[in-house]
């Protein structure tokens, strides 16, 4: 079965971003990053728009799980069923995965992989170290990480115990990360 819902999760500057766009660039997939998805809809003029900017942009919070799910749904619905996509930094809690699952069955995308990207905390802090973003400060990075090892890895055992997740080594060259994803989802 050719894969054309995918979902790539690993820790911060484990290449997750690079990673999707190389697959859209050589095999047609559609980005959505969570992030992006929730910068660019707290802009418009529209009810969730203007929910996600008041929570995020004047409260300063994190969106709540039905918030993302909400923001990515929207995003989907306007996205053929029968077009491939890759969603990364979603989900990120078990909460979130939940509501992804019902969503995708709503959206016609309940067939998905997910392929997680491995890297030890210390090779992701070197590659961090040269990305030069304000958010990118030691104490801002342990909380991440924090989360991600709290809310993220038990997302990560979840689909392991479904049989839905792909572990990738995130630590050879981005081409060898590449061609090992390309060969597991069977692209080529």
């Amino acid at each position: 079965m050719k894969v054309s819902n995918l979902v790539i999760l690993g820790p911060q500057g484990s290449g997750k971003d690079t990673q999707a766009d190389l697959l859209a660039k050589e095999f047609g997939f559609v980005v959505i990053g969570a992030g992006n998805e929730l910068r660019e809809i707290a802009k418009t003029d529209t009810q969730l728009g203007k929910k996600v900017n008041q929570t995020i942009n004047v409260e300063g919070r994190l969106v709540e799980p039905e918030l993302i799910v909400a923001v990515i749904e929207d995003r989907l619905s306007k996205i053929p069923p029968d077009q491939s996509i890759v969603v990364h930094g979603f989900p990120r809690s078990l909460r979130q995965y939940e509501l992804m699952k019902a969503s995708w069955v709503r959206l016609g995308r309940r067939n998905y992989k997910v392929i997680f990207i491995e890297l030890p905390e210390e090779e992701a802090l070197k590659r961090i170290g040269g990305r030069g973003r304000v958010d990118d400060h030691p104490e801002a990075l342990k909380k991440r990480f924090e989360l991600f090892n709290s809310e993220t890895m038990p997302v990560v055992r979840q689909l392991e115990n479904e049989k839905k997740l792909i572990s990738i080594d995130g630590s050879p060259s981005i081409e060898k990360v590449q061609e090992e994803i390309v060969n597991r989802l069977g692209l080529k």
